[in-house]
């Protein structure tokens, strides 16, 4: 028996091919549509961005703490892990869990990844034997890793010997330190000396 091809069969086969595409198409379409919306989901949840207030960030290992700082406001961006924060104020603990620094600030910015501390604005750090530093910024990276202060550096000893530059490095009690750029010690009799050479 010949199979004979008609017009009829023609059309029902053209329209058979037409359904099966149209049904791939849609399929298709489905998992195109699934796929971006996965990824726009998923860019939203990387950008996630929230304003919080009253923040207490602690840092522990092994159940000992290394610093603790509170921030009356704060902005968390999800995309870098950054922390944001505004009004500032803290200790960072030497190995004997006593506070080896007490800080303050007026901006800030904390990187949940890296546990790095970069403080900016009107910054004074005071140690426990009393120096005080100042700087336009100061970078903390750890108990055991320097201390980096940028620009406007002032450090004071005693309250007499004032330091200035524009870089430092100190140890992490501001016990040692290593002073770059303009760098100029000065030591003063007494307050009123050093009120007027100065901003301290």
């Amino acid at each position: 028996m010949r199979y004979r091809f008609t017009k009829k069969r023609a059309i029902k086969f053209s329209i058979f091919i037409l359904i099966l595409v149209i049904i791939w198409g849609c399929i298709w379409s489905w998992a195109i549509t699934k796929t971006v919306k996965k990824n726009s989901k998923d860019d939203k949840m990387k950008s996630q961005h929230a304003v919080v207030k009253n923040i207490i960030v602690t840092e522990t290992r092994e159940e000992k703490k290394y610093w603790e700082f509170y921030a009356k406001s704060g902005e968390y961006a999800s995309i870098d892990n950054n922390v944001k924060l505004y009004n500032i104020i803290g200790n960072f603990y030497d190995k004997d869990q006593q506070v080896a620094v007490s800080f303050k600030s007026s901006t800030g910015a904390y990187d949940e990844k890296t546990k790095k501390v970069v403080l900016t604005g009107d910054i004074l750090f005071v140690s426990k034997n009393g120096s005080q530093l100042y700087a336009d910024e100061i970078i903390w990276q750890g108990q055991d890793k320097d201390i980096l202060a940028n620009g406007n550096v002032q450090y004071v000893q005693q309250g007499k010997i004032v330091t200035k530059s524009q870089k430092a490095i100190f140890n992490s009690n501001l016990t040692n330190f290593k002073i770059m750029g303009n760098a100029k010690t000065q030591i003063y009799a007494n307050d009123e000396d050093k009120k007027k050479y100065t901003n301290l």
